[in-house]
């Protein structure tokens, strides 16, 4: 007895309605043993063959508020049913703001009313670029789908372009409000978008924009 390809398929199909991204999951386990995995958190859901009948399965599921779990016996149907509702249940966490993120963006590369009026020295522009390629290389770990990752990095060039044609002050602004709205845009989950943010802080560091 060992759970099926045709098993596996049931169960991604019941994934795919979710609207979670498979990129973000990971699975593991052979013949007797299935496991899904959110690679970013310990949200997982895990099935094994019960040892002596083999039409019961053990459920192991590290739902969004239980980090701990025992493993419930359950029919395929049952396991459906539990896969299903924690799926929409990983799902929600994942696309539900937490609603600091507005807070976290403000004032994030240190605009100030010096900033209103000045230009960028040759040196600062330099270093900007420098800090966006480092951006760009911090935000592949996040490991997002190809065609958000092409879309960031675009943006990221432009931006880098507009430095030559801004202030400082405006520039910064256009570079804050242009990741807020592509983190919305592309529904981007809230742990990999605070992650950018703080890439951003890193990358920017050493980066002294003062007027």
């Amino acid at each position: 007895m060992r759970i099926t390809n045709t098993q596996k398929q049931e169960l991604a199909e019941i994934f795919r309605e979710s609207g979670l991204n498979l990129l973000d999951f990971e699975t593991s386990g052979q013949h007797k043993e299935f496991k899904v995995q959110y690679k970013h958190e310990y949200f997982s859901f895990y099935i094994n063959i019960h040892d002596k009948d083999k039409n019961v399965y053990h459920v192991t599921v590290f739902t969004v508020s239980n980090t701990k779990a025992s493993p419930v016996a359950a029919t395929w149907e049952q396991v459906k049913g539990k896969f299903k509702v924690w799926t929409k249940e990983v799902f929600t966490e994942l696309n539900t703001p937490t609603g600091w993120e507005t807070f976290e963006s403000e004032n994030f590369l240190n605009n100030d009313f010096q900033e209103l009026n000045s230009e960028f020295t040759e040196l600062e522009k330099a270093k900007v670029g420098q800090s966006i390629s480092e951006l760009k290389e911090k935000i592949k770990l996040l490991e997002l789908p190809e065609p958000t990752l092409d879309i960031l990095n675009k943006k990221l060039d432009e931006l880098h372009i507009k430095v030559d044609k801004l202030n400082k002050f405006d520039w910064k602004s256009l570079f804050i409000g242009t990741i807020a709205s592509l983190i919305m845009t592309l529904a981007i989950p809230p742990q990999a978008s605070g992650l950018i943010w703080e890439y951003i802080k890193s990358a920017f560091s050493g980066l002294k924009l003062k007027g």
